[in-house]
Order: structure tokens, then sequence, then C-alpha cells
């Protein structure tokens, strides 16, 4: 019985000796996804930190091959095919290496997904970007990738560290994507999708003439104060104020019902500013 308890209590030890010691990480992984526009954008990576440390210059030696990161490889995904600082980026998954100079950075967005410093092959640059550096007010101590600005068709990919900040310019063409599908819904779209048609006409300053068909549609299929507060709109922007305003005293009228103090406010100042 010792020998067998002797021999488990070796065995415990030992496993124990043997297991992995868990501690943090120097450099975390970080990751993060973005919708804008009709698609969506994923990015991983390590973020290392500053550390007292001199980055630029020593660190990063200037105009040396960098993975934009630490430990492994920082990737970057897109559902879609994008428009980066005015060049074509196809849909896909890419390898971001970067180039940190002295005033600027170059950015490469590489196929190969196994690329190393070893094996980096410029051909492999699917897209290839210089960058000018902004020097931020407040010292980044960890490196950090962010998207800002985010807007119906762009957004703003930052990579900020130490004192450096620079930024991509992401576009993704919203218009053509949403033109097919409103030529695909021409066989019988639904009353919410002839809103969202009309709307996306108005926002977006699309022909006034189609925005006013397939809000005419909507309307014929139930008057609600927000249809008939677009139709006053798209009546205004065509030069038709004096209908607008009867369409618009119709939304008012059905806000106040409603008691929606924001619809009986918009209608009100448009309204007003339409009578001048």
């Amino acid at each position: 019985m010792k020998k067998i308890i002797y021999f488990l209590v070796l065995l415990f030890v030992l496993q124990n000796a043997n297991a992995q010691i868990d501690i943090p990480a120097p450099s975390p992984g970080a990751s993060f996804t973005q919708k804008f526009g009709l698609t969506e954008i994923k990015m991983e990576y390590s973020r290392p930190s500053v550390n007292g440390r001199v980055i630029f210059g020593n660190i990063l030696p200037f105009d040396s091959l960098w993975r934009t990161g630490a430990n492994g490889p920082t990737t970057f995904t897109t559902q879609d095919s994008l428009t980066i600082n005015g060049k074509g980026l196809p849909k896909g998954t890419y390898i971001i290496l970067s180039k940190p100079g002295r005033t600027s950075w170059e950015i490469m967005f590489n196929k190969n997904p196994a690329v190393s410093y070893t094996n980096y092959l410029p051909n492999d640059d699917v897209l290839r970007i210089s960058v000018p550096i902004n020097k931020t007010s407040k010292k980044v101590e960890t490196f950090t990738i962010s998207v800002s600005d985010v807007k119906s068709n762009n957004c703003t990919l930052s990579f900020e560290w130490d004192n450096a900040s620079v930024q991509l310019q992401l576009v993704h063409d919203v218009r053509s994507k949403v033109m097919k599908q409103i030529k695909q819904k021409n066989a019988g779209p639904t009353q919410s999708e002839y809103n969202a048609m009309a709307k996306y006409y108005f926002d977006n300053n699309e022909s006034v003439s189609e925005a006013l068909i397939y809000i005419n549609k909507a309307v014929a299929m139930g008057e609600t104060m927000a249809n008939l507060r677009l139709q006053s709109q798209i009546l205004a922007k065509s030069g038709d104020k004096k209908q607008a305003i009867i369409v618009a005293k119709k939304s008012l009228e059905k806000a106040t019902t409603a008691n929606n103090q924001d619809y009986i406010k918009m209608n009100k100042e448009s309204i007003a500013e339409w009578e001048k």
C-alpha cells in the first residue's frame, strides 16, 4: 500500500512539474471586425509596446520590412473589393506588411499567407501604398490598429504606435451593389423595399425622378408619417414645394396623432422653410 501511495504522489509531482506555466504575452493578440457600407472587414494582429525603447529608426530601422505587429502575421480580410487610398483591392485575405520610413510608411497587402521576412517577394503584393506620417500629440504606448469615421460607403483604417500615425481611406462601392439589388427587385418589391430604394436615391443624390417613382409606390401601399415625410422631401428636391407642403402636412397630422415629437418638429420646420 505504501508503495502505491508513493507512486501516486510521485506521478502527481511529475505531472505538475511538466505542466506549462501560463504567463501574460508581452505582445497580446487582438482582432476586430467592422461593417461599413454593405461589406465587412476583419483585422487580426499582435500589439507590441514601446516599453521605454526608441522604436522607429532603432527597434524598427527606417525603410526595413516589418510584419506590422509582433509574433505572427497581421491579417486583413475584406468580404468585397475595396478602394484603398484610390487603389483597388480585390476581396480576400491578405498579410499586411509595412516599411516605416522617416516621413512615410509603405504599406503592402501581400497575397502569400506564409510570407515572412525571409521569403517576402514584392511580386506577391496585391496592393502597395505610400502613406505620410502624422505625428501624434500623445505617445501611443501599445501598437494599435483601429477604424474610425465610419460612413455609408467608407471608413478610415489607422495604424498608431509611439508618436507615429498613418491612415488608409477604405471605400466600398455601395452604389453598384444597391443598383443591382434594385434592378433585381423591380419584379415586386415590398413597401419597405420601395421606401429603402427611394431613401437611397434621395440620400445619395441619385435620380430624383426615380426616387419619386419608388416613394409614390411605397405610399400607394399605405401612408405612414415616415414615407409621407420622405415623399415631401423628394417633392421639394424636385422643385414642387407646393405639393411637398401638402404631403408634409399629412405626415404632420399622423405624427401628431402618434405624438411623435421628432416627426412633428421635422415637418413643421420643413413646412416653414418651403413656405418662404
